[in-house]
């Protein structure tokens, strides 16, 4: 794959298969099939929006595989217990299964496109800017300074991540270049009002040093 071709192909399986998604990343693959059924979860039984907050809290060492295990549903009742229609039902359930196998993250995802609106084109396009906004450029990676990691820099970013609420970005751009930031990627990132913005943005990962 080329460097053009990362941003601009709105194919989110062919941009996820070039990644390296080892152990290093599968925080963000978690993050990323959450995401993504972040948007559907108007869909998800009670069952289902516990299991995608466990998800989304395993990601991040605050939940263990115990916790996994005692909210998985009974085969029998796979297709129901978590959504409301089959398809939001198994996205939730594959963010749960992700410990069984690192590889259940497509399945999630690809789930929830279906659910979103029957894999529309723009569920896609979407889907593909969410793998930019996790993964960044592999093509550009970025030397981040520790002096760049301010008191304000980070109360910013862990306000937003706390909150799933990314409408200061262009603050935390502010607060970057105000640290001695100018790495053009990283500030352009953050005043993209155009790009989806969810937990595991790239730059906000490197403000908090996850």
């Amino acid at each position: 794959m080329t460097e053009e071709e990362w941003l601009t192909s709105d194919e989110w399986e062919t941009l996820l298969n070039s990644l390296d998604l080892g152990l290093s990343n599968e925080r963000k693959a978690r993050l990323y099939a959450c995401a993504c059924c972040h948007r559907i979860k108007h869909n998800f039984t009670e069952r289902g929006l516990h299991a995608l907050a466990t998800a989304e809290r395993f990601a991040d060492g605050q939940a263990n595989r115990e916790d996994l295990l005692a909210i998985r549903p009974e085969p029998q009742h796979l297709s129901d217990d978590f959504g409301t229609d089959r398809l939001s039902s198994h996205a939730a359930c594959f963010v749960v299964f992700f410990w069984e196998a690192p590889s259940n993250f497509l399945s999630a995802a690809l789930y929830a496109a279906l659910a979103a609106d029957e894999g529309s084109e723009v569920e896609r396009r979407y889907q593909a800017a969410l793998v930019r906004e996790i993964f960044g450029n592999p093509f550009r990676p970025v030397a981040f300074d520790p002096a760049w990691r301010t008191d304000t820099a980070v109360a910013v970013a862990r306000q937003m991540y706390d909150s799933r609420n990314f409408g200061a970005m262009p603050i935390l751009a502010d607060a970057l270049q105000d640290a001695g930031c100018e790495d053009e990627h990283i500030l352009a990132h953050c005043r993209d009002t155009s790009a989806p913005h969810v937990r595991g943005c790239w730059v906000c990962d490197l403000v908090l040093a996850k």
